[in-house]
């Protein structure tokens, strides 16, 4: 198997609202630097859901040096204002992101197809409702566009809420019915990208490869500095580089390699 080469930054949990916008500047340059070919939003792009968040996220995304697959998260649903989260929950990301949160998005390139699935709920059967969800039918999409991409593709999935977690984040719960999901993406998918924990981390659940992201430009720090991303596909090997924010600057903190057979990855 040869896809082309590509270039994903994974960035997520920006939650405007409550950015540091000289971390934003830095990014945003930093994307260009890279030579990012497609950027990937794992959702949380605002705080509260407001106007303005979205606004500002919306510019933010005007800004990005490369095509983006933007999927929402959990904060882009209104808070505490239960009127419009059960009865207009998605008004404002549609009017300002624009694109279907009850759809799959997908985005393709020379030897590559990325598919975002939106896993935030208005409600859930636990107190806390910031867990995510993925169902049968949005697996069913998923696997119905890889299954149409060509064989060498690499197949990526993008949402918001983890499939794997570390020792470290295991309180905070996977996507509901993620070992489901993981089972049918066995052999048929490559690298699933998240974000939610504001931790970042990857490694190989069910064969996949999966990325999680920090926080890449928000205040709401949960014992890590801001960060992104870099993910590089070369042939039958990816290289993710999480890069840190310093002070001034992001650099390179960890990275790991992974290869792969078939479609069933393993840490080099």
């Amino acid at each position: 198997m040869k896809p082309a080469n590509a270039r994903i930054a994974q960035i997520s949990d920006l939650h405007f609202g409550h950015n540091v916008q000289a971390v934003v500047d830095t990014l945003l340059v930093e994307l260009r630097d890279v030579a990012a070919t497609t950027i990937a939003v794992c959702g949380d792009l605002t705080q509260t859901a407001g106007e303005a968040e979205f606004r500002a996220a919306r510019a933010f995304l005007d800004e990005l040096p490369a095509p983006a697959l933007v999927v929402p998260g959990n904060h882009d649903l209104p808070g505490l204002r239960l009127w419009s989260r059960f009865t207009r929950p998605w008004r404002r990301w549609r009017q300002h992101i624009g694109t279907d949160p009850h759809g799959t998005a997908t985005h393709t390139a020379d030897g590559l197809i990325v598919v975002g699935v939106n896993t935030a709920r208005q409600w859930g059967s636990r107190a806390d409702w910031s867990r995510g969800r993925i169902n049968a039918g949005q697996v069913s999409a998923i696997l119905e566009a890889f299954d149409k991409a060509p064989e060498d593709d690499l197949r990526v999935l993008v949402a918001h809420h983890p499939f794997l977690l570390t020792r470290s984040a295991g309180n905070r719960g996977l996507v509901g019915r993620s070992d489901v999901a993981l089972r049918q993406l066995h052999g048929r998918a490559d690298l699933l990208l998240g974000g939610h924990l504001h931790m970042a981390y990857s490694g190989v659940a069910d064969g996949l490869v999966v990325a999680q992201c920090g926080t890449a430009v928000s205040d709401r720090l949960k014992g890590e500095p801001n960060s992104y991303n870099l993910i590089e596909a070369d042939g039958d090997q990816l290289t993710i580089s999480t890069r840190r924010w310093t002070g001034d600057r992001f650099d390179t903190h960890q990275r790991t390699v992974y290869a792969r057979d078939g479609h069933t990855w393993s840490t080099v």
